[in-house]
């Protein structure tokens, strides 16, 4: 590649081509499911919810862009629980296995640890991605005690998961 991808936060004018990736990233993959897929949100919905997110110290969302193409995405939610943030990420196929996750997820636990109000970011994984097991234990996610769970595909298969944690470490002067 002669570009460099780049890891930043989205634009509220990107939200068309945020939205396209989101729905390739679903058709890509068996292991990307968004909670609210049948509600697809409008274009100006987006557009506020991406500048409404730039000022969260709890919501977290990052591209990674080639050019003006969006390639990849990565989110920290928080969860009902309020003080652990849930993770996601995807990257477009043609794109895999270059670092692009890694970069992504990595970028996200330092904002986590820099800039958040989170103690934890949680996340739900399948076993049979092997490859996300290990990049996750790799940035310091550890398998929590919960026992392993059956999660749905986007195409109905029921499949296992495990639950693994990410704790932040607060700094004294945070």
């Amino acid at each position: 590649m002669s570009e460099e991808v780049a890891i930043r936060l989205p634009e509220a004018t990107e939200a068309t081509a945020l939205l396209d990736l989101l729905e390739q990233l679903q058709r890509e993959s068996d292991t990307f499911v968004l909670a609210d897929a049948a509600d697809r949100m409008t274009v100006a919905q987006e557009a506020d919810q991406l500048r409404q997110i730039q000022h969260s110290s709890r919501h977290l969302l990052l591209v990674a862009s080639l050019g003006t193409e969006l390639i990849g995405v990565c989110s920290i939610s928080p969860t009902t629980q309020g003080h652990v943030g849930e993770l996601g990420v995807a990257v477009a196929q043609a794109y895999w296995h270059q670092g692009i996750g890694t970069a992504l997820v990595d970028e996200a636990l330092y904002w986590a640890e820099t800039a958040s109000t989170l103690d934890a970011v949680g996340l739900t994984v399948q076993t049979r991605n092997v490859a996300a097991v290990k990049l996750y234990e790799k940035l310091g996610f550890e398998r929590t005690n919960m026992p392993m769970e059956t999660v749905t595909t986007a195409d109905g298969e029921q499949v296992t998961a495990v639950q693994m944690v990410f704790s932040i470490q607060q700094s004294d002067d945070q």
